[in-house]
């Protein structure tokens, strides 16, 4: 049994970790970032992928013409997406960095971070300057595209997932607690991956938090952003009570 450090809570998992997000859609995903950029009459050619992870959806943005540098305060996850940029042989570079202490010395049309990403910033004031630093990095006219998890979806427990057919190459099983005091959502996930004869077990623990829309909409207004606009997870619609993740779109 292995456990993922505490500094680097995706250590363990880097190397399945696409295996696990096989059936996750990045070409709609880039579609949809695109639908809004379409709709704010924002073009971008140079993009940021922001906590990237091991690069797919940089891979697909660089292999639809986009300019990409792609950042994670993992190592472990950098040092799988730099694996699939040399066997891809795509031009994207990558960088172990935080969110919070982002610090490229280069400036992009768009900043984009996706499926909830932002939410394992547990800090609030780590969280702010995250949204301070992405608005520096970013030229006039750009547009910082995020999505976060709501306090709906950590109360609903939809991080509860199974996968333990014995057919599957990698089966997990993860429990989410969810805190309002706090806001933290504490998930306990296991994992079980074939190798060769045998199978290996490990286990992670993430924790999210839980941002209030008025807390990011103040968060990104203090940091720099005139204009902020939500929207629920893949439409053009606002955010209901229900929605289990929003679309922040900020515009510099």
């Amino acid at each position: 049994m292995t456990n993922s450090s505490a500094s680097d809570p995706f250590s363990a998992v880097a190397t399945y970790y696409d295996l696990l997000m096989q059936s996750i859609p990045y070409l709609w995903w880039m579609h949809y970032v695109e639908t809004l950029l379409d709709y704010f009459d924002r073009p971008a050619q140079k993009v940021l992928d922001l906590c990237c992870g091991t690069g797919n959806l940089s891979e697909l943005m660089a292999m639809s013409g986009y300019t990409v540098v792609g950042v994670d305060r993992s190592a472990a996850m950098i040092e799988q997406a730099r694996r699939k940029a040399q066997e891809n042989r795509s031009s994207v570079r990558y960088y172990v960095q935080d969110a919070a202490e982002l610090e490229l010395g280069e400036t992009f049309d768009l900043i984009v971070s996706l499926f909830d990403s932002l939410n394992n910033i547990t800090a609030p004031a780590r969280f702010a300057e995250a949204m301070r630093r992405a608005y520096q990095h970013l030229n006039s006219n750009g547009v910082f595209i995020f999505d976060l998890n709501t306090e709906y979806a950590f109360v609903r427990k939809f991080f509860d997932q199974t996968q333990l057919d014995e057919r599957a190459p990698l089966r997990y099983r993860w429990r989410s607690q969810y805190d309002k005091a706090t806001r933290l959502c504490t998930v306990q996930m296991e994992f079980w991956v074939r190798e060769g004869e045998t199978e290996r077990y490990f286990t992670e623990v993430h924790t999210q938090r839980a941002y209030s829309e008025q807390e990011v909409r103040t968060m990104l207004y203090d940091a720099g952003f005139p204009e902020v606009h939500l929207f629920d997870a893949y439409t053009l619609h606002p955010p209901e009570r229900r929605s289990d993740r929003v679309f922040y779109v900020a515009l510099r």
